[in-house]
C-alpha cells in the first residue's frame, strides 16, 4: 500500500521533463524526450532489470550492493520512494530513497554515525542509483539527487540524509559530494565491503575553514581513516577524465577539510 507521506508527489505533473542524449548501438547520439516521476510497483521488473544490467557491466563487482526484489519493492511507496527517468514507458535511470527503522543497524546510518537515539527516526537514506549505460553523460544522477533531497525536505519528516558509497565508485563519490554530502566515516558494510558513509544535514549545513585542507590519495585508506578519526571530513574529489577512463585510483585525490562550527544534529 502506498505511503501517504509521498502521495502528494506521486500524482499530477512529472517532476521534470526535457530532452537528453542517448547513445545508439552504432554509438551515435540521438535526442530523446524524458520525464522524471515517482515510480509505482508496476515498474519493479524494469528496476530489477536495470540493476542487473549495471551489475553485469561493473569493473568491480563490490562497488554496488544489489537489492533483492522484495527489498527493492519496499522502496516503492511503503518505506520510501523511487525516482525514475522515463522515456515513454522505458526506464532509463532510477534513484532509491529509503526510510529506515530506528533500530535497523544495517540501513539506519545514523547509528553508524553515532547520532543520538532521539533523532534516529529523522534519518533517510539515498540508496541505489542506476543509469542506463546508453544515457550516461546527461548528469541524470545529479539531477535525481537534487529532486530526491528536495522531496525529503518538503515532506518535513526527516532532517538528515545519509548514503554509502564504495571508495572505488569515484563517479558516485563526486556526485554525492557535489550534491551537498560530506564523507563522515570509512567502514565495512554489507558483508565486509569497504564503504564511505556520507551525510547531509538538511537544516544545518556544515561549513569549513577556508584554506585548511589536506589531499589524500583515494586508495590510502589508512591515512583517510586517521583523518576522519581526527576531526577531518571528506569534501571533494579531484581526478582527470584520463585517470577515470583507466581508472588510475592512485592519481585521484580526496580532499579533507576542517569544520568551522560543530554540527548541530538536533
Amino acid at each position: 500500500m502506498p505511503d501517504s507521506r509521498n502521495k502528494k508527489f506521486s500524482e499530477g505533473q512529472p517532476i521534470q521533463s526535457g530532452v537528453i542524449f542517448q547513445k545508439n548501438k552504432n554509438s551515435s547520439l540521438a535526442e530523446v524526450q524524458y520525464e522524471i516521476r515517482i515510480l509505482d510497483a508496476s515498474y519493479l521488473p524494469q528496476i530489477m532489470g536495470l540493476q542487473q544490467l549495471i551489475i553485469e557491466n561493473l569493473l568491480r563487482k563490490d562497488t554496488l550492493q544489489p537489492f533483492p526484489a522484495d527489498f527493492m519493492e519496499d522502496h516503492l511507496g511503503r518505506k520510501g520512494f523511487v525516482l525514475g527517468v522515463l522515456s515513454g514507458n522505458d526506464l532509463l535511470a532510477f534513484r532509491n530513497v529509503y526510510f529506515p527503522d530506528i533500530d535497523d543497524t544495517e540501513w539506519n546510518l545514523g547509528i553508524e554515525l553515532k547520532f543520538p537515539s532521539r533523532i534516529l527516526n529523522k534519518v533517510a537514506n539515498l540508496q541505489m542509483v542506476c543509469v542506463h549505460p546508453s544515457c550516461r553523460g546527461n548528469s541524470l544522477a545529479t539531477i535525481m539527487n537534487k529532486h530526491a533531497v528536495r522531496i525529503i525536505k518538503d515532506l518535513g519528516i526527516h532532517d538528515h540524509v545519509c548514503a554509502t558509497v564504495s571508495p572505488y565508485n569515484f563517479w558516485n563519490i563526486q556526485i554525492l559530494l557535489n550534491s551537498g554530502f560530506i564523507i563522515k566515516k570509512l567502514t565495512k558494510k554489507y558483508g565486509g565491503k569497504l564503504r564511505y558513509i556520507v551525510h547531509q544535514d538538511l537544516h544545518h549545513p556544515m561549513s569549513f575553514e577556508p584554506g585548511c585542507f589536506q589531499p589524500v590519495v583515494l586508495t590510502d585508506f589508512i591515512k583517510q581513516h586517521e583523518a576522519l578519526s581526527n576531526g577531518w571530513y571528506g569534501t571533494d574529489l579531484n581526478f582527470s577524465r584520463e585517470d577515470a577512463c583507466q581508472p588510475f585510483y592512485e592519481k585521484m585525490l580526496l580532499t579533507f577539510s576542517r569544520q568551522t562550527e560543530p554540527l548541530n544534529a538536533g
